[in-house]
């Protein structure tokens, strides 16, 4: 089956594909909402301390990701973060982000404009450096890291879940199914299956 027949419509159909044996990779898509927090200028304190307050997150610092209740920011740039969370219905989770930070930032709801692709494994870290410009040794990046970066030419949100590892990969939308295309090749080698 080519890898075509494994992305149809933005979706992916379940199965193993590949090379057989060996140690495959899993594949997955990622529902969830996502969304942009933006401090405003001089309000990147009053924005960490209303979010610590009623969601139990500190909004971590550059590369790296912070649990919360029920939610992960993920640093993006200077008084910039994706708080991610599994999916509660539209405006949802961006509605409670702006009645916590007020008037000191900005709350953009990104869910349908971002697609997150979960792929994991022992052998994710080697199909993901195919393309990847980020160096994802373990003794360099591991769980909790975020970074910025491309992936077969597209810009990627990149975050390790997981020492498995599992990587969460957060593009835009409208580039989702070439995206997934393109990890599904890189994949043939080790072989993967679709969750």
């Amino acid at each position: 089956m080519s890898v075509s027949d494994v992305v149809k419509a933005d979706h992916l159909t379940p199965g193993a594909y590949g090379a057989v044996g060996g140690d495959p990779v899993r594949i997955a898509r990622v529902t969830c909402d996502v969304v942009q927090v933006m401090a405003r200028k001089g309000r990147a304190a009053d924005v960490a301390a209303a979010l610590l307050a009623s969601h139990e997150v500190v909004l971590p610092g550059p590369g790296a990701a912070a649990e919360g209740r029920g939610m992960t920011a993920l640093w993006v740039q200077p008084e910039g973060w994706f708080v991610v969370a599994p999916r509660a219905g539209d405006g949802v989770l961006a509605g409670a982000l702006k009645a916590s930070c007020g008037d000191a930032g900005s709350v953009v709801d990104q869910s349908h404009g971002r697609s997150v692709i979960r792929i994991s494994g022992s052998r994710a870290a080697w199909v993901l450096a195919k393309s990847c410009r980020v160096d994802l040794h373990p003794s360099v990046f591991g769980p909790g890291r975020v970074a910025s970066t491309q992936l077969f030419h597209l810009g990627v949100t990149l975050r390790q879940v997981d020492a498995v590892p599992s990587y969460d990969l957060m593009v835009f939308s409208t580039f989702v199914t070439s995206f997934i295309e393109a990890l599904c090749q890189a994949a043939e080698e080790t072989g993967y299956v679709v969750a």
